[in-house]
């Protein structure tokens, strides 16, 4: 008997093991966990007819997602090592204190780790200038305001060991900084949380809860001046039925809920689009008994907000397409207001993707020349392909802190046009910018094109380049 033992556990363990790939014909997983993406089964031909090369990969991230009982096999192990070991099973997700989960990605502005230099955060703010001055030439109102992590305003669940590693640089400190010495219009919502006795984010939730959802929207609309309903008469339910995002990514078998904040609010708005949900990337809505019209670039954080917001305004278009694509979206006349919200975390994206718009046109007086070194690239705008994208990697060492940088494009046989660019990620020893300029003006013609750096009331031209016809067929 002794001697069968061994035996007999090896031989459970495999069966064990076995159950989840077997149990596939009759259980299998189709549902998806948090944020995963679809995981179709893979093909083995490509569309052009070839063999996938990537089939057997993609075949083990198939049964990998598919699993019988994955999510109660996840759920258990989950339970398992935040009960007794205090951690998390997945990497998207940290596990705190008093039940308390925060979202993984934003430990590095925790940390204080990989943090933008304060010239990039000097060019998101200038981006964010840029877009800012067209809104307002279309005669429309704009305002930023940023989402702060959950962990930036309450940190005292974290676990004790990043506690202990935190890092006194983050990025909200260097685009407060920038933002103060900027037109931005930017609604500080670090501050307003600060300033409330009560916490408004939830535990078990990356995101604020409907209290603090109200408490933005009416900030936001007193700081555009809009009329609107402040809901101070509506009586908030606290009611225990909020799954939260952290805790179905964790415990994906589980039904935890925790206490959130019902209005009872009628919603007197309709959707436009076949809205499925309000995760949707593109919502459209209306309402005949309000006035105005809003485009709002939001992330997960505005789906909260977005009834609010959509009770508010005549017509309000909702949207999470990176890059904003505000020229395209307004191509029939802008909205009256346009706002920008995203989260703290996710700041850098206004420096990694530019909102679509045409880069402003300058009139520029050089003083100087200099030989320096860059390079000079185009294509067809795949995000709006009504445009251009032209291109300058420019050598670090002649661009300033608080430079500007401009491109001055001659087509062949036209006039010299002079425009303010966008400010790109560093690469290696390279600042680099972005025009989007129009298609029909440039496209298929040769041109001609000045690097120019801006110092205050100083111009100095770095580098000049001949661009070959950039095909707007492709």
């Amino acid at each position: 008997m002794k001697k069968s033992l061994p035996l007999f556990f090896v031989i459970l363990c495999m069966a064990l093991c076995v159950v989840p790939s077997l149990g596939m014909t009759f259980w299998a997983t189709n549902e998806r966990i948090g944020n995963e993406p679809e995981t179709p089964f893979p093909a083995v031909k490509t569309d052009e007819g070839g063999f996938n090369s990537n089939y057997l990969p993609e075949l083990g991230s198939y049964f990998e997602k598919h699993l019988a009982f994955r999510p109660q096999l996840i759920d258990t192990d989950a339970r398992i090592q935040s009960t007794l070991f205090k951690t998390s099973n997945l990497d998207t997700v940290t596990v705190g204190t008093d039940g308390w989960l925060y979202y993984s990605s934003t430990l590095d502005d925790f940390l204080g780790r990989n943090t933008l230099s304060q010239h990039e955060a000097n060019g998101i703010v200038r981006n964010l200038e840029l877009v800012q001055e067209y809104v307002e030439s279309q005669g429309s109102k704009f305002l930023l305001t940023v989402a702060p992590n959950k962990n930036t305003l309450y940190p005292g669940n974290m676990p004790y060991y990043y506690q202990k590693n935190a890092s006194d640089e983050h990025n909200r400190d260097k685009l407060h900084q920038a933002l103060a010495d900027s037109s931005v219009n930017y609604l500080d919502l670090f501050s307003l949380f600060r300033s409330q006795d009560e916490v408004m984010y939830l535990k078990q939730d990356s995101h604020w809860n409907n209290k603090g959802a109200l408490m933005v929207y009416n900030a936001a609309l007193d700081a555009l001046g809009k009329n609107h309903n402040d809901y101070s008469s509506a009586e908030a339910t606290r009611v225990k039925d909020f799954h939260g995002d952290l805790a179905k990514m964790l415990y994906p078998s589980s039904s935890l809920t925790e206490y959130n904040y019902q209005y009872g609010i009628d919603e007197a708005f309709s959707y436009v689009t076949q809205t499925q949900s309000v995760e949707d990337p593109i919502i459209i809505t209306e309402n005949p008994s309000a006035s105005g019209s809003l485009y709002m670039y939001r992330d997960s954080f505005g789906n909260s907000l977005l009834p609010f917001f959509a009770n508010a305004y005549g017509n309000a278009h909702f949207t999470k397409s990176k890059p904003v694509n505000v020229a395209l979206d307004n191509m029939n006349g802008m909205a009256d207001t346009v706002i920008f919200e995203i989260v703290e975390r996710n700041i850098s994206w206004f420096l990694e993707s530019p909102p679509v718009i045409p880069s402003p046109k300058r009139v520029l007086n050089i003083d100087s020349t200099i030989e320096g070194e860059a390079t000079v690239s185009g294509e067809i705008l795949e995000a709006n392909r009504m445009y251009l994208a032209l291109s300058a990697s420019v050598d670090s060492g002649l661009c300033g802190e608080d430079a500007a940088v401009y491109l001055r494009v001659t087509p062949s046989g036209g006039k010299a046009v002079d425009y303010e660019a966008f400010m790109l990620p560093k690469d290696d020893n390279c600042d680099n910018y972005v025009i989007y300029v129009p298609a029909s003006d440039y496209a298929d013609r040769e041109l001609e094109i000045d690097v120019i750096i801006g110092s205050g009331s100083s111009f100095t031209k770095v580098y000049h380049a001949s661009v070959d016809k950039i095909d707007s067929v492709k």
